[in-house]
């Protein structure tokens, strides 16, 4: 998986520094990886890029369920009671 270029800020930094990293965030279109002790946990994102992964992800899920309704018509399924009963 391609990794994006990011900046990147320690837990301790960003909760010093919240609104100038919010803002860099918010009026640059800045990715900020969040870091403790060096190893990334998690990151602060453009609400567009969120919401952009939010789609993306929505299309895959409908994609996954095309696929599983095709699967089911050719070549049929097991009714709940058969897959799930006592």
């Amino acid at each position: 998986m391609p990794t994006l270029e990011m900046t990147s800020a320690s837990l301790s930094e960003v909760r010093e520094n919240f609104a100038e990293i919010a803002g860099r965030v918010r009026f640059a279109h800045e990715r900020i990886a969040l870091t403790r002790h060096g190893k990334t946990v998690g990151a602060i994102v453009p609400v567009a890029d969120a919401e952009l992964l939010e789609a993306i992800e929505d299309r895959l899920d409908v994609l996954d369920a095309l696929d599983a309704l095709a699967d089911h018509r050719a070549h049929g399924g097991v009714t709940l009671d058969e897959a799930f009963g006592d």
